[in-house]
Formats: C-alpha cells, sequence, structure tokens
C-alpha cells in the first residue's frame, strides 16, 4: 500500500515537472469536479513543493478549497506559499452586499476586472512623511483607499492624520500600474483641499454608531436552492437585528431537511420560515407576498444535471420575469432590491431585459478575483475587509449628501466633502444609465478628480466608508438610498 502511494506521488510529481514550476510566476490550482476535491488539492501541494527538482524560490501558488473545516490542514500543508481562497464563501458574500447596495456587484466585477481601474499597492517616496489625507489629493486620477504598512498590514480608510513612513505602500485604485503618476502640482492641490480644518469639524460632527445599532430588523428571502445558499444564511446573519427573518422557497427535499436539522441552529438573529415550492411557478411567488420583504435573492438550482447549466440561468431570468410582473400589477410603495446569482455570462443581457437590480455571474467573478490574487497576493487583504461586515466598505449614498444638486461640481470638491463624512468618494453613479449597459449602469469607478460633473436628484457618490463613525443624516440615508 504504501509502495503503490509512493508509486502515485511519482507519477504526479512528474507530470508536474513537465509544467515547469519552477519557472512561473504563479501557480494557481483549481478543486477538481471529483470527489474529495480538498484532499486532490492538498496532494497536488505537496507534491509541488516536496518535489526534489524544486528551486530554493518561493513558490506564488494560489489554491481552492471548498470546505472551510479543510482550511487548517491545508495551511499546514501550503505553509507561507500557498493562499487559499473558498469560492462560494466570496460568491455568498458579494451576493449578500449587493443585495444591501445595488450596483455593488457591478462595482466589484469591475475593480477585478484587469480591462477596467483595479486596486494597486505603490510605494511613493514623495509622500513619505506625509498624511493619508494628502495622499488622498496627490493623484489626479487615481483614488487612495487606503494604506499597507511595513508588516504587512493592509489599512482601509486609516485615521486621516495617519502619517506615511518609509516602508509604508499606498493602496489605490488605478487603470493601470504605469498610470500611478503624482499630479504635476500634486503639492497645489494638497494645500488648497486639504485641511485641518476639515479634520477638526469630524470631531465635533461625528457620533459613534456600533454594527448593531446602524443594523435593523429585516425580512429577507431567498428563492432556490444550491451549495452558497447556506452561506448566504449566514452571512445575512451578520448584517441584520435579532428577531429579522430568513424565507427560504424551494421544492428540494434535501434542503428542507438541512434547515430543519442544521442551518436554524447556526443563525443567531434570523428565524427561518421555510416555503415548499419552485421559484419559476409564479403562484408560488404570489403566494409569498413578496411586499413584506426587504431583499429577494435569487439563487440558480445545484441538482442533477442543472448544475452550472443553461437551464439553471433560466429557471432564474423566469423567476425574475414573474416578480418583476408582479410588482408591476401591484400597487405596492415599498421598493425592494432583487440580486441575483447566474452562471453564464452571456445570459447577461437577458438579465437586462428583466430589469434586473444586480445579477452575480459567479464563476466569472470568481475567475477574476484568482487572477487578481496570481498577480499580487496583498489583494486578498484588501477584499477580506471588503466583503465582510467588520470595517469599511463600498456604500453608494445619495449625492445630495455631500455635494449640491444640478450645479457642476469638481469631483475634487466631491472628494473634499466625503472626507469631513470621514469616508472617502471612489467613483459615483448617474441614475439615469441605471439599466444602460453601455454606459456601465450609470457606473463611474476613479473619474479624473478635475472633471465637473452635475448630480440629480436619486444619483449616488461611492464611498468607502466605515459605518461605526457617520453623521447622524448620513446614516439614515444610506439606509434609505435603495433603488
Amino acid at each position: 500500500m504504501c509502495t503503490r502511494t509512493l508509486t502515485k506521488m511519482t507519477i504526479l510529481m512528474n507530470h508536474i515537472n513537465k509544467l515547469s514550476p519552477n519557472q512561473a510566476r504563479s501557480i494557481i490550482i483549481l478543486a477538481p469536479q471529483a470527489s474529495n476535491h480538498d484532499v486532490r488539492v492538498i496532494k497536488v501541494i505537496l507534491a509541488i513543493r516536496n518535489n526534489p527538482q524544486r528551486t530554493k524560490i518561493n513558490f506564488h501558488v494560489v489554491a481552492e478549497i471548498t470546505e472551510r473545516i479543510n482550511l487548517d490542514v491545508a495551511l499546514i500543508a501550503g505553509g507561507d506559499e500557498v493562499m487559499f481562497f473558498h469560492a462560494d464563501e466570496i460568491i455568498a458574500r458579494i451576493i449578500v452586499q449587493s443585495g444591501r447596495q445595488s450596483g455593488l456587484g457591478t462595482i466589484l466585477s469591475s475593480l477585478l476586472s484587469f480591462r477596467d481601474d483595479e486596486i494597486y499597492f505603490k510605494h511613493e517616496k514623495a509622500l513619505i512623511g506625509r498624511t493619508f489625507h494628502d495622499a488622498v489629493f496627490a493623484y489626479e486620477k487615481c483614488s487612495v483607499i487606503g494604506l499597507m504598512l511595513s508588516n504587512g498590514t493592509v489599512l482601509l480608510l486609516p485615521p486621516l492624520d495617519t502619517v506615511i513612513n518609509v516602508d509604508d505602500q499606498i493602496i489605490l485604485i488605478a487603470e493601470d500600474d504605469d498610470k500611478i503618476i503624482l499630479a504635476s502640482n500634486y503639492l497645489a492641490y494638497i494645500a488648497k483641499y486639504s485641511s485641518p480644518v476639515s479634520l477638526h469639524l469630524i470631531n465635533l460632527n461625528t457620533i459613534q454608531l456600533s454594527k448593531t445599532t446602524a443594523a435593523k430588523v429585516e425580512r429577507n428571502i431567498i428563492c432556490g436552492w444550491n451549495n452558497k445558499t447556506p452561506l448566504i444564511a449566514k452571512e445575512l446573519d451578520s448584517y441584520v437585528l435579532q428577531g429579522s427573518e430568513l424565507h427560504i422557497l424551494t421544492d428540494s427535499v434535501d434542503a428542507k431537511t438541512f434547515v430543519s436539522n442544521q442551518l436554524v441552529n447556526e443563525l443567531k438573529h434570523q428565524k427561518l420560515y421555510f416555503h415548499s415550492g419552485h421559484m419559476t411557478r409564479r403562484h408560488d411567488l404570489e403566494k409569498l407576498n413578496l411586499s413584506i420583504f426587504d431583499y429577494v435573492i435569487l439563487v440558480p438550482s445545484e441538482d442533477g444535471e442543472k448544475i452550472f447549466s443553461e437551464e439553471a440561468d433560466a429557471e432564474c431570468l423566469i423567476c425574475l420575469l414573474y416578480i418583476r410582473d408582479i410588482i408591476e400589477k401591484s400597487n405596492w410603495q415599498k421598493k425592494f432590491s432583487i440580486v441575483t446569482e447566474m452562471y453564464n455570462a452571456r445570459n447577461s443581457e437577458l438579465a437586462d431585459m428583466t430589469c434586473a437590480d444586480d445579477y452575480i455571474i459567479a464563476p466569472n467573478l470568481i475567475s477574476k478575483y484568482i487572477a487578481q490574487l496570481s498577480e499580487n497576493k496583498n489583494i486578498k487583504k484588501v477584499y477580506d475587509v471588503l466583503l465582510t461586515p467588520e470595517g469599511p466598505e463600498i456604500l453608494l449614498c445619495q449625492a445630495s449628501i455631500f455635494v449640491p444638486l444640478y450645479t457642476p461640481v469638481s469631483y475634487y470638491e466631491v472628494l473634499q466633502s466625503t472626507l469631513k463624512f470621514q469616508c472617502v468618494a471612489v467613483g459615483y453613479r448617474l441614475m439615469k444609465y441605471v439599466r444602460d449597459q453601455t454606459k456601465n449602469y450609470g457606473i463611474v469607478v476613479n473619474p479624473n478628480k478635475r472633471e465637473q460633473i452635475i448630480f440629480a436628484d436619486n444619483d449616488k457618490i461611492i464611498v468607502f466608508a466605515d459605518e461605526t463613525v457617520v453623521f447622524p443624516s448620513f446614516q439614515h440615508q444610506i439606509s434609505n438610498s435603495r433603488l
């Protein structure tokens, strides 16, 4: 038995050597579709790291783990050379946050795509000794969002008076790494827009709000069932108050058993309600009384042959059509967000036809995320902050909070105003283009700071913000800024 195992390992190493891992800039290991996914991933990692032909240079390996329970042993196997990600968990977090912030899915997809502006790290000698507040105004075509300290700690939206030290790196959004250039007159911009007075105003006018205070009692529903549904339920639990409700609509017998025997015991703030029915049957949807819900989440089924298939996407699209029609034929005054998980990017145009608020193309988004990690492992630290309830996150807030409407304002002025609320602007959304895919649904990330913009009613400023420090009116308008 031992000899057979060694022989298999030798064969595996021979296969790996043919790929020349010693010359690879990075190595990506995806979980196979076969059984024992994580065991197979760990086995490949051991073969790469213990290969007699390897060099002394550390590998940069990005590997997928499908069960969080296996992460501890995976970390032992990977040492300091392997970075692990749990794809279902990442998508669950994005789905939950996108439901709460319409447009967030598009923003995250844009940041993860190499075709659009993305997140970079930059040593900037000219800004050593200056503050984060100064750095925000030092670039004309880059959006500064944080610092990575010399010890590797990532601080998104640090205190504005944080001093940039010699080995610190600035975290920013830029079109490309060769476009990270200080404005030619950056000292003048710092002098004009960066003022200690704004820091003084922040201390006088802000209040502390805990996450519990900012959260509220909610009633949400998930239509459909797949492996991510329990993760979505548990992620939602971090955002809502005690007494909230989570409803699940599915005809899956296995799902009902799991909900009754396990999931119900894992949620602290939400009471679970199970509805037996199918997302493509209008009668089952009408029985739900959709008007009572704050957020509606649609997930494609993963049963039998429908896994990653056109049929699963089609069911979500049919559900969307029914829900939209039910809404249009009702007299509801209340509005709610709908977020839909899909598998095939080619179905995005069909989703547009259903007027979907947000749709998450899961495989496409994960592919972008993996590609980013393979380029720079520090990116994971940024998204570990953005995709969790704790710490700063991306919010779309009413533009009227920060700037006058129907009046041209420069993006420098937008940025200056957001800092007074101890958050930092990274873009905006013009709601007249909310259904226009060619205009990226009205979303502009990392605009030129000299650009003049005219904001109208319901337009949004996209900010990095820590909800624990906000104006009272700011918090109110955040919670009421859904479409």
